[in-house]
Formats: structure tokens, sequence, C-alpha cells
């Protein structure tokens, strides 16, 4: 018996330290690829954002990164757009702390006259078929925000409708949708405040930007 379950623990231990190597190989075989393949997605996300009318300048190259910017302490960044050498737009990368499934990631895109541009969402775990819809894929609720700006920060448009606002929120997914108002309304506050000083910034953030 004793030998029995001896035999069966050491068959268990090369099982797993052979699907943990399988597991490293193939991490290993297949992180550059990965990384290109999310450098890329950011890069046709960008375009969407700012179209490459708005720019003449490398986005990927001028990036400026903005510590503790809201109310935790979040790495951001934020990808400088300049036409003929005078500011135009900026990327910002940021995220809504209160999704329903945990942390939202955004991509929130400001003209320099303070109007939203556009807005993509990175990355998420909302629920699939409810607030999912925040993915331009899934539906054209993230347009809602071009062209729009805020100037307070109690203004009361920048809010779903069920709370008074003029964003539409998802049936059975009102904390979603809230969610991303809110980070996005933020984001736009935050530029007003501080585009003169991000566009004066050196840029310094490739290692960020090696590791999307």
């Amino acid at each position: 018996m004793r030998q029995a379950i001896q035999k069966n623990a050491l068959i268990l231990s090369a099982f797993a330290i052979a699907c943990t190597a399988l597991v490293g190989g193939v991490h290993l075989l297949t992180k550059d690829t990965i990384k290109l393949q999310e450098q890329q997605y950011l890069l046709n996300t960008l375009n969407q954002v700012i179209p490459p009318a708005q720019h003449d300048n490398d986005l990927y190259q001028d990036c400026v990164r903005l510590i503790g910017s809201q109310s935790n302490d979040f790495v951001e960044l934020a990808y400088l757009a300049t036409l003929e050498g005078q500011p135009s737009a900026a990327a910002i990368t940021t995220r809504a702390p209160d999704g329903y499934n945990g942390n939202i990631e955004l991509l929130v895109a400001m003209n320099y006259d303070g109007s939203v541009s556009g807005v993509r969402v990175l990355k998420h775990n909302e629920t699939p078929g409810l607030g999912d819809k925040i993915e331009e894929k899934r539906s054209d609720w993230i347009l809602s925000f071009n062209g729009r700006s805020v100037s307070q920060n109690d203004d009361p448009r920048w809010q779903v409708q069920k709370d008074g606002g003029v964003f539409d929120q998802f049936t059975g997914a009102t904390i979603t949708p809230r969610a991303v108002v809110k980070a996005v309304k933020d984001t736009a506050l935050y530029f007003e405040r501080n585009k003169d000083a991000m566009f004066t910034q050196f840029p310094a953030c490739r290692d960020r930007n090696e590791s999307l």
C-alpha cells in the first residue's frame, strides 16, 4: 500500500513538473509575439481615437507618464498628438476602479480645446451580454462621448440617464456605464487642468509601452 502511494506521488510530481516546464516554455516562445500584438492593438486604437489628420508626430513615441492623476495610485500614460509643432490632442490611459467586476481600463482621447476626441475600452471583466456593451464591437455606446466637454466636477450631464445625466445605461448593467462615465469625466477634468504642463513634459514612458 505504502509503495503504491509513493509511486502515485512520484507520478503526480513528475506530471506537475512536466506541465510547469511546458507552460514556461510556451510563455518564452510566445511572449514576444504577444507583446507585438498588444503594441499593434494599442497603435490601432490610438489612431481610432486620434485620427491621423489630427497629428503629424509619432503618437507611440511621444508619451509621458502621469502619476497620481486621479484618486488612486494608478500610473497613467498620455500619448501626445501635435500638428505642425502645436498641441492638438492627447490619448490618456486610465481606469474605472468601480466596474461591476473590477477595474475597467480605458483610453480617453481629448482634443486640445477640451472636447472628447474618442474613448475606447482596453480591458475589462464585465458580464458578457450586459456590461460588455461598453466595447465598440458590441455597441456604439462608447461613441456617445465624442465631442462632449466638461468644465466642472458636478456637471449634471455627466451621469447616466437613471441618475439624471445624458448617457444611456444598459438594462441590467447600470454599474458598468456609470463607472465609465465617471472615469471619462475625471480624465477630461484632469486634462483641462494639466494639458499645458503635459505638453511641456519630456517623453519618457518607453519601458511602460513595452510592457503593454
